[in-house]
């Protein structure tokens, strides 16, 4: 394992950024998702939720329910309803808010 300096993380690192009040977008692997930015258990912040990578999981901080990122099911934890989740499009800008009043659609 690679040392990685303080404040800088490593390429293949999940990350995890909160791009409105509802939603998070979790980056890992070459993927990206958007998720719903409050756990559904007890709405646990989950930009601060761990992210498994490899299995493609998200746990939320608050009481560790884990969540399926591909189907947004519940994996384990307290039991409540699935995450919405939503694969991001090749060349889809989610950083950018909508301009639409309301949003989109």
């Amino acid at each position: 394992m690679t040392a990685v300096p303080v404040g800088r993380r490593r390429d293949d690192e999940p990350v995890v950024r909160q791009v409105t009040e509802d939603l998070v977008l979790v980056e890992t692997g070459g993927r990206k998702v958007l998720a719903a930015a409050v756990c559904p258990h007890r709405g646990g912040r989950l930009k601060y939720g761990r992210v498994d990578g490899d299995r493609l999981r998200i746990t939320c901080p608050l009481h560790h329910t884990t969540f399926d990122l591909a189907s947004g099911e519940r994996l384990s934890g307290a039991a409540c309803a699935a995450l919405r989740v939503v694969d991001v499009l090749p060349g889809q800008d989610v950083t950018a808010p909508d301009p639409s009043p309301g949003g989109a659609p």
